[in-house]
């Protein structure tokens, strides 16, 4: 059990990916042999696309892979280096943070609003739902990162 929360971003989006080529291939297959395109896959494709990004961030996140100032993290010292690492994480922390706040009320303006998607006529709030998952989810890493880097320290 662990270890499935230890790589739960790499196997959802693992699955999601599989699942999105699956979609493109039968449309491809449907598209060749009986000429008609499945074009409701394509918004499927489309919105896992964002699930997928969310994923993609956490995952970075967890591996230090993400984008930083490799140079400066290189000139300074130790000490210096810590206090950045920490202020970045509290900075990513507030980041989605605020990015999942403001999908709360995006996804209510939708139900609101009984928004549909166009080809399939699902509900849209649905796909939005992916960025506050997401950004938990980052935030979660990120917490983690910081119980590790102040461990780390001491």
């Amino acid at each position: 059990m662990k270890w499935f929360f230890n790589n739960f971003e790499e196997i959802i989006g693992a699955i999601s990916l599989f699942l999105m080529a699956l979609l493109a291939f039968i449309n491809v297959i449907t598209r060749y042999f009986i000429k008609y395109s499945l074009a409701p896959t394509e918004e499927l494709e489309v919105s896992g696309l964002v699930f997928i990004t969310m994923l993609g961030a956490s995952v970075a996140l967890k591996r230090d892979q993400h984008l930083r100032l490799m140079y400066l993290d290189r000139k300074v010292g130790e000490k210096t280096r810590f206090y950045l690492t920490f202020f970045s994480h509290i900075l990513t922390f507030i980041f989605f943070s605020i990015l999942t706040y403001l999908s709360y009320f995006h996804i209510k303006d939708e139900i609101e609003l009984n928004i549909t998607t166009e080809a399939l006529n699902i509900p849209e709030w649905i796909y939005v739902a992916a960025i506050p998952f997401g950004s938990v989810i980052i935030n979660i890493r990120v917490v983690q990162k910081i119980i590790k880097l102040i461990k780390d320290r001491k």
